[in-house]
């Protein structure tokens, strides 16, 4: 029952994040750019939640996302899913769990997300003002990730310690 009360606060935390950003998006297109938080979305479950729970938080969370986003169906679950995968393999080698340092490897995560869709969406010719677009996108994005972060992990801890939900170290493995 607490693996199930986990992985719905991830869930649920996920797509409230995934919402607003992109009530953002929607707020700042006629300025043609476009937020990607991927990095947020990922960093959570490989970190506190056992693969049981995680990988089906971030597929779910990553067609929930892909629905909205001119993508074939599966590729960002697909490139969650690789991301998830290796940060959970990773978890143990990162021995801090605060927030700045989750916060740093989900920007890391977020510019692995952007460089895959930015290589995905690579025009054949004409580059240089997509290469620009691209930049500035990456840049806010970036800026984005880390400054929601500090909010959206504490939000996600918090949830866990009202619920009682707090996994032990036999759990997360």
């Amino acid at each position: 029952m607490k693996l199930l009360r986990q992985a719905l606060v991830a869930l649920l935390t996920n797509l409230l994040v995934l919402f607003l950003v992109l009530e953002l998006n929607s707020s700042i297109s006629p300025l043609g750019i476009y937020l990607t938080i991927g990095g947020i979305l990922v960093v959570y479950p490989a970190f506190s939640l056992s693969p049981v729970a995680g990988m089906p938080v971030v597929l779910i969370t990553g067609f929930m996302w892909g629905a909205t986003l001119p993508l074939p169906l599966g590729v960002l679950p697909f490139a969650l899913g690789v991301i998830y995968a290796g940060l959970f393999r990773m978890r143990n080698r990162f021995r801090s769990r605060r927030t700045f340092h989750l916060a740093t490897v989900a920007t890391g995560s977020n510019l692995l997300l952007l460089i895959f869709l930015g290589i995905w969406f690579f025009p054949s010719s004409g580059w240089s003002p997509y290469l620009i677009r691209f930049l500035l996108e990456t840049l806010l994005s970036e800026a984005a990730v880390f400054l929601l972060s500090f909010w959206i992990f504490d939000l996600q801890e918090r949830c866990v310690d009202l619920l009682g939900a707090q996994p032990t170290p036999d759990e997360m493995t």
